[in-house]
């Protein structure tokens, strides 16, 4: 039996596995291969595509089922498949999420608004107003009108996204209540100025629970680390929760343990702290 058989490490990407801003650099990228090498098993769980995520990963060793839109897809990395999706759910009403995104078309001029579905991210919003980050990103994306996206039977939607400034989120919150989407969906912030929609009970959390419900993954340990809002309920749900240093304050209370900064790799402390201590075991 190898040192790390039936332990399972899951990584959020942006201020975890990767620096805000930066790589994953090579004290980070030998740690995972070590543990891989050793017979662990290694996902990264991330709001992103599996196409943008494949940019920032390369050739590190994905060897698990891995989280995509922030829990809305469980994708097998090494077979390159979806092994399931939860979209939007309409709750009786197919008309109300492009009511919604058609409202805050109207509401937030200076949006950008994304529409993420299993094969492309669809911006609604007019590009003047893009994320800066996009053309940063490795991943297909294209501008088109809402109408060609309201048949939400023939094209479900994963993911709702807005990026605005801190004060506009937080009228869209007020919105999103008026016309009942939230009570039907899991909304949150995944940055400071990013609000993301998904399906109610959908979060990297979830995607954590229906990987130990698979035969071939029980009776593994799951340790799980992440920085921000978005990863609390995945580290709440693993046998080990870790945030980085700067992980938001909800966040570190969220994880069982706080390792080093980002920027300080991570996943070498994970290794040299957790991995190789009582803690994983």
């Amino acid at each position: 039996m190898k040192r790390y058989e039936n332990l399972l490490l899951v990584s959020d990407l942006d201020g975890t596995l990767i620096p805000r801003g930066g790589i994953i650099s090579a004290e980070n990228r030998e740690a995972v291969q070590a543990f891989v090498d050793g017979g662990g098993r290694f996902a990264i769980a991330t709001g992103r595509t599996p196409e943008a995520a494949a940019g920032y990963i390369g050739d590190l060793p994905i060897n698990a089922p891995s989280i995509f839109f922030n829990g809305a897809m469980l994708y097998d990395w090494e077979r390159r498949c979806v092994l399931s999706t939860r979209p939007l759910s309409a709750a009786g009403d197919d008309e109300i999420w492009p009511r919604f995104a058609a409202a805050c078309l109207a509401s937030f001029p200076h949006a950008c608004i994304e529409i993420y579905t299993a094969d492309n991210c669809h911006i609604i919003s007019r590009e003047r107003y893009d994320d800066p980050r996009l053309p940063l990103e490795y991943y297909r994306y294209e501008h088109c009108s809402l109408d060609k996206l309201s048949d939400t039977k023939k094209t479900p939607w994963l993911k709702f996204f807005v990026r605005d400034e801190p004060a506009a989120l937080h009228r869209l919150e007020r919105l999103a209540d008026q016309f009942g989407v939230r009570a039907i969906s899991n909304s949150f912030y995944s940055e400071v100025n990013y609000y993301e929609f998904v399906a109610a009970g959908v979060s990297k959390g979830t995607m954590i629970r229906e990987l130990r419900q698979r035969p071939e993954w029980q009776g593994y340990r799951i340790l799980a680390a992440g920085d921000y809002l978005n990863d609390n309920e995945m580290l709440a749900e693993a046998d080990v929760g870790i945030a980085p240093e700067q992980a938001h304050p909800d966040t570190r209370a969220a994880a069982d343990c706080t390792g080093c900064a980002a920027e300080e790799h991570l996943m070498r402390w994970i290794l040299d702290h957790i991995i190789e201590g009582a803690d994983a075991r």
